[in-house]
C-alpha cells in the first residue's frame, strides 16, 4: 500500500471532515463508501477481484472490498499471517492530523473521544514515582488507550520496557514502537539474569516485555509468534491457568526460535480467570510445566500474575490497600508452594505481578507527595508497615514484586467511586481524585429538548456505542456531563446533568439524583463533554483520540493539538 503524499493527505483530510459517518469507524454503517474508502487511504495496486471477504465495489479504489457497509483491506495469506491487520482500518495519520489539529472542539462533529494530554502525563508520572518509591517494578497495561503515545508516557524514561496487552491488535499496533526501543538500546523485557532452573547454563537477560494478559486461546498462538518473531528472544509471554493449555504452545518456538515465557495466573478472589494456589489444578499445572529433569523445551516459567478486579467494588484507599496486600500474600504462598512441591526444579527469581488500578494507585498514598498535602491518613495505621514487611520477604526469597495497572492514565467515574487514588494535582483541595483527574471525555451534542416531561430531559445522539453500558457503584446513570461549555449559577458545583437512560445511539440527559442545584439551561446544538463510567469500554468505540492540553493558555484549551491513533480490538 502506498503512503499518501502531502497533497493526498490534505485531500483525505477534507473528506474526513466532510464525511461525518467516518467519525464512527467502529459504529453504525456508513453511507458514502467511495468517499470513505478514499479517506481511509486503502489504495493498492491489486486488480479488482472476488475474494473471501466480499466483492469490490465498482466505485471504490482497486483493492478495497466493501461488505456490510464496512471497508477491509485486501491482504495475502502470508501478509495476514505475518502481522494481524484490522478489518476496520483508520485513515492515515497524516490525514487525521491535517483534518483536526488546530481546530476547536466547538467546531467538530460529535460524538468524538477527547483526551487531555496534560492529565495523562500527570497520572502516568504519579504512578511511576510511586513504584520507584516502593522499589518495585511496574508493568503498564495498554488495553484502555491502545496508543503508542500514551504507552510512551506510561514507560517514562525507563530503559526497561514491560507491557501488558489484552489483544493481538494492541501488540501489532505497538510493534514499530517496540522495535524503535530495541534499536535505541532499550531492553525489551529485562529481569534478574539468574536462571530459574538450576541445571541451566543460560544466563537470561530478558523476560516478558509484551505479556498477553489473558490465558491465550490456542488459535492466537501462531499470530502471537509472528509478532514475537520480530523482537528479541524472551520478549513475549502468556498467562496459563490450566495444564491442557501447555500442549498448544510448542508452535511459538517453532516460529520464533525462542521459548515462550509463562506466568501462572492466580485467582486471588476475582474469579474471572486464574487458578487457586494449592488446588489440584494448580499442582497439575505446575507439575506439567516443570517436569522431572528440567523444563518444557518450548516454554520458560517466569512467575505468577494476579488481577484484583474485585477492587472496583471497594470505596476507600485502605480497602484497596488491603486487597493489594492480600494479592501479594497469595502470590507469596503460591511461590512457596511451588518451591515446596519441586525444590530441585525451581531455583530463584520469580516475578510476582499484582495489581488493578485501585490497588496499584493505592500505593500512591504512601508517597511523600501525598503526605505533603494530607492524603496519607487514608491508609490505616500499620498498612504501610505490613506492605514493607512483604517487600522485605519477597527480596529475601530473591523474587521480584511487580505492579501492573491499565486505566490509571485516563481514569473514569468507576475509579472515582473507589476513592483509592490521590489526585495528581498538587494544588488540588481534595486528597482523592476528582473529575479534574479524568483525562478522557466523550464529546456529545444536544439533539433535542423535552421540557414538558415529568422532569426536564434532553436528547444527545450519543448512546451505548460511544459511552459503553458499564455501571458505576456511586450512581445509576451512564455518564456525567461536565461543566464545560455550561453557564452555571453562582456556587453551583458541576453541571447537575447525567446520562440517565441510554440505548444504542440515544442518550437521555436528566438531573443527577444527588444534585440539589438548579439545572443549567441547555439548547439544541450545544456541545457537551461527558465523563464515562468506564474509559476502557468507551474508548474502544473510537478509532482515534482528539487531543487537547489543559496546560495551554486558557484561550487555547479547547484547541486540538494532536490526534492519537489507536488499535482496534480484534
Amino acid at each position: 500500500m502506498r503512503a499518501a503524499s502531502d497533497g493526498k493527505a490534505k485531500q483525505l483530510a477534507q473528506e474526513i471532515t466532510t464525511n461525518a459517518a467516518i467519525l464512527r469507524p467502529f459504529g453504525a454503517a456508513r453511507n458514502n463508501c467511495a468517499a470513505e474508502a478514499r479517506a481511509v487511504g486503502a489504495i493498492c495496486n491489486n486488480q479488482p477481484r472476488l475474494n473471501g471477504l466480499g466483492l469490490e465495489h465498482p466505485s471504490l479504489p482497486r483493492g478495497v472490498i466493501c461488505f456490510e457497509h464496512r471497508v477491509c483491506l485486501e491482504s495475502t495469506p502470508n501478509a495476514m499471517a505475518a502481522s494481524h491487520q484490522s478489518h476496520y482500518p483508520t485513515p492515515p495519520a497524516a490525514a487525521l492530523k491535517e483534518a483536526y489539529i488546530g481546530k476547536n472542539l466547538h467546531d467538530i462533529a460529535a460524538p468524538a473521544a477527547i483526551v487531555d494530554q496534560a492529565i495523562v502525563k500527570r497520572n502516568c508520572s504519579q504512578m511511576l514515582r510511586a513504584c520507584e518509591a516502593l522499589d518495585c517494578s511496574f508493568r503498564p497495561h495498554v488495553k484502555t488507550h491502545k496508543t503508542v503515545e500514551v504507552t510512551r508516557f506510561q514507560v517514562g524514561d525507563s530503559s526497561h520496557i514491560h507491557l501488558v496487552v489484552s489483544t493481538l491488535a494492541e501488540f501489532d499496533h505497538l510493534l514499530d514502537y517496540l522495535l524503535e526501543c530495541q534499536a535505541r538500546g532499550k531492553r525489551v523485557n529485562v529481569r534478574n539474569p539468574i536462571s530459574i532452573y538450576p541445571d541451566s547454563n543460560r544466563r537470561l537477560d530478558s523476560i516478558t516485555q509484551v505479556l498477553y494478559g489473558i490465558p491465550a486461546p490456542p488459535s492466537t498462538i501462531q499470530r502471537l509468534a509472528q509478532l514475537g518473531k520480530r523482537l528479541q528472544p524472551g520478549s513475549v509471554g502468556v498467562l496459563v491457568d490450566h495444564p491442557d493449555q501447555l500442549r498448544h504452545l510448542d508452535v511459538f518456538k517453532q516460529i520464533t526460535g525462542y521459548r515462550l515465557q509463562l506466568y501462572i495466573k492466580i485467582d486471588t478472589g476475582y474469579h474471572r480467570a486464574g487458578v487457586t494456589h494449592g488446588s489440584l489444578q494448580f499442582s497439575q499445572l505446575v507439575s506439567r510445566m516443570l517436569p522431572e529433569g528440567g523444563e518444557l523445551p518450548y516454554t520458560e516459567f517466569c512467575g505468577l500474575y494476579s488481577h484484583a478486579g474485585h477492587s472496583y467494588g471497594r470505596s476507600s484507599a485502605d480497602e484497596a490497600m488491603d486487597l493489594l496486600i492480600e494479592e501479594i500474600r497469595n502470590l507469596q504462598l503460591a511461590s512457596a508452594h511451588i518451591r515446596k512441591l519441586y525444590p530441585t526444579r525451581v531455583h530463584k527469581s520469580m516475578v510476582l505481578s499484582v495489581g488493578a488500578t485501585p490497588t496499584a494507585t493505592s500505593i500512591q498514598n504512601m508517597s511523600q507527595d501525598c503526605a505533603d498535602y494530607g492524603s496519607q491518613p487514608q491508609l490505616r495505621l500499620g498498612q504501610a508497615d505490613m506492605l514493607g514487611q512483604y517487600m522485605h520477604d519477597i527480596k529475601a526469597n530473591h523474587d521480584r514484586l511487580e505492579i501492573h495497572a491499565g486505566v490509571y492514565p485516563f481514569l473514569d467515574l468507576q475509579q472515582l467511586a473507589t476513592h483509592a487514588s490521590p489526585s495528581a494535582l498538587t494544588q488540588s483541595p481534595r486528597p482523592t481524585i476528582s473529575t479534574h483527574d479524568i483525562a478522557m471525555t466523550i464529546l456529545a451534542q444536544v439533539a433535542s429538548m423535552y421540557d414538558g416531561r415529568d422532569r426536564r430531559e434532553a436528547l444527545i445522539a450519543t448512546g451505548s456505542l460511544a459511552l459503553g453500558r458499564e455501571p458505576c457503584q456511586s450512581y445509576e446513570g451512564w455518564g456525567i456531563v461536565s461543566d464545560w461549555n455550561m453557564t452555571l449559577q453562582p456556587n453551583n458545583r458541576g453541571s447537575c446533568w447525567q446520562v440517565g437512560r441510554i440505548s444504542q445511539e440515544h442518550g437521555i440527559l436528566n438531573r443527577h439524583p444527588s444534585s440539589l442545584n438548579s439545572l443549567p439551561e441547555l439548547s439544541v446544538g450545544q456541545k457537551l463533554r461527558i465523563f464515562p463510567n468506564h474509559a476502557c469500554i468507551a474508548g474502544a468505540h473510537f478509532g482515534w483520540y482528539l487531543v487537547v492540553d489543559s496546560d495551554s493558555p486558557e484561550e487555547r484549551r479547547d484547541e486540538i493539538v494532536d490526534v492519537w491513533e489507536k488499535s482496534g480490538w480484534l
